[in-house]
């Protein structure tokens, strides 16, 4: 009897080492009712420590960084379709480096990673459409803009996930080969239109002599096949214009109800320019000439 009261004694004196368990919250029922030092209690919690997670604490994502941004930068990002903005924790983070950011609240049971999206104004346009070397004279926009119109539309198209011909699709399957279209199509009509101005030289012909029979078919057909190519740019062009001014509330100020098409006909090149700037952030990412987006691989997109 004397050894089962000193084992007693000796479990009510044991010290249990907290430091191996975490605290939980939870409920604790109070059953006692009509006095006693329990009364108008109710319910009682043990808290958790600010610095232990909880089962139901916001849940996070983990997020690439597209590029190396500074402290407090934010951008867009976008983890089982919806858009949530991001911004770069203490210190700042270096391109390709890993962090983890909460996943706003709605986005339960989601455990994939966050796709960064570029922040695209809503309202107006980035900047005016004269703005054409606020990136400088030597930037891929403003030569693939005066050079080749079709493939900065190609690459604006291809972030918007258009077709080729500047309307929406019914998937995005379809919008996949929008750029490589606009490219194909670019290089045949360079090389149909450079064949066409040496046919004459070709034929023993002098290029100079518009009065021969052979010298004006062909230029007859090299001009109608440039008149075509410009007015399919600016067809296509257009419905990609339009198409950005409804999907981000940018009303029309000038020429209503044709601002777009009118935009095309006079300066193709500066309206070109600046739908590209406004549908990605030069800013922060180099400008590609010929590439899908017109932006390096990893940044972000903007749908």
């Amino acid at each position: 009897k004397n050894e089962r009261t000193d084992r007693i004694r000796k479990q009510r004196t044991m010290t249990i080492p907290t430091h191996e368990y975490t605290p939980v919250a939870r409920a604790v029922p109070i059953t006692g009712s009509g006095g006693g030092d329990n009364d108008g209690l109710g319910e009682s919690f043990i808290s958790m420590p600010a610095d232990t997670p909880s089962p139901e604490a916001q849940p996070y994502l983990e997020v690439v960084a597209p590029a190396t941004l500074p402290e407090g930068y934010e951008f867009e990002a976008e983890a089982n379709g919806q858009s949530f903005n991001v911004k770069v924790p203490v210190g700042g983070v270096e391109e390709g480096q890993k962090f983890s950011v909460p996943f706003p609240a709605g986005a339960d049971a989601y455990s994939g990673a966050a796709i960064p999206r570029a922040s695209v104004p809503v309202g107006n346009w980035k900047d005016g459409v004269c703005d054409c070397f606020r990136l400088g004279l030597i930037h891929p926009v403003v030569w693939n803009a005066w050079c080749c119109p079709l493939i900065i539309a190609g690459q604006v198209m291809h972030r918007l996930k258009l077709t080729w011909l500047g309307s929406n699709a019914a998937s995005v399957a379809q919008t996949a080969p929008t750029f490589r279209i606009c490219l194909c199509i670019t290089l045949i009509y360079v090389t149909i239109d450079q064949t066409l101005g040496y046919s004459p030289i070709l034929l023993g012909e002098d290029p100079t002599q518009r009065d021969s029979d052979i010298v004006a078919t062909i230029y007859f057909w090299k001009n109608t096949l440039r008149l075509l190519f410009y007015l399919f740019v600016v067809i296509v062009a257009a419905r990609t214009r339009k198409n950005i001014r409804m999907r981000y509330s940018i009303p029309e100020r000038q020429c209503q109800g044709c601002e777009d098409v009118c935009c095309m006909l006079w300066c193709h090149c500066c309206t070109l320019a600046q739908m590209a700037r406004h549908t990605a952030d030069y800013d922060t990412y180099a400008g590609y000439c010929c590439s899908e987006t017109g932006m390096p691989p990893h940044a972000p997109s903007i749908v």
